[in-house]
């Protein structure tokens, strides 16, 4: 069953800032596709964007007047939020993340938005549950100009930071590899464990 609901763009709050290239090759992606294939990711008591920030710009942007969202409760312990994917492994508290969701909230309810990219949140879910919802499906009005939403950087400055990013991909995975290996050495003691209650029994 699709997890998300179509709803009024207007009731969706900002996060963060977008960067210019990536919003224009995902506006070229999408437009190509004719559809959405994840839904936004947006707390249901505030309303507030915390996953798919660069999506709602779109949306925003083509003027559509709709857009697919899944709502979370933020509140749920569940949730969580830094400022680097291997916090998902690593983080404990505020001070090690980097990042508070007081602080996302604060910023969101603000409108004093992070620059791009700047939270990495982690949810209880798979994240990029494929919707394939076609546009044509959404309320659609005029554009509007979306500027003051979009960073002023160069397209260097988004490799750079693209390059960065997939290096803490490249970190994350090393930390799974760890986490696998820890679980398959306690699934070794627990089958070690059962062959010797096993001899016990018999």
């Amino acid at each position: 069953m699709d997890r998300y609901e179509i709803v009024d763009i207007a009731i969706l709050k900002p996060l963060e800032k977008v960067f210019p290239y990536h919003l224009k090759n995902l506006t070229a992606m999408i437009m190509a596709d004719g559809m959405m294939k994840c839904p936004i990711i947006v707390d249901k008591a505030t309303g507030i964007v915390l996953d798919g920030s660069h999506r709602y710009i779109f949306f925003l942007g083509e003027g559509y007047l709709e857009a697919p969202v899944r709502f979370v409760d933020y509140s749920d312990e569940n949730i969580r939020v830094g400022t680097h994917l291997v916090h998902r492994y690593l983080c404990e508290n505020t001070e090690s993340c980097g990042i508070s969701k007081k602080e996302v909230v604060e910023r969101g309810l603000s409108g004093n938005l992070f620059p791009p990219r700047t939270t990495r949140h982690f949810f209880p879910f798979r994240k990029l549950h494929p919707i394939d919802l076609p546009l044509d499906r959404l309320r659609k009005g005029e554009k509007i100009n979306v500027g003051k939403y979009i960073e002023n950087v160069t397209i260097e400055y988004e490799i750079r930071h693209n390059e960065r990013f997939i290096q803490e991909i490249e970190t994350e995975v090393d930390e799974i590899i760890v986490y696998l290996d820890e679980v398959r050495q306690t699934k070794e003691y627990l089958k070690n464990q059962i062959l010797k209650m096993d001899k016990v029994e018999k």
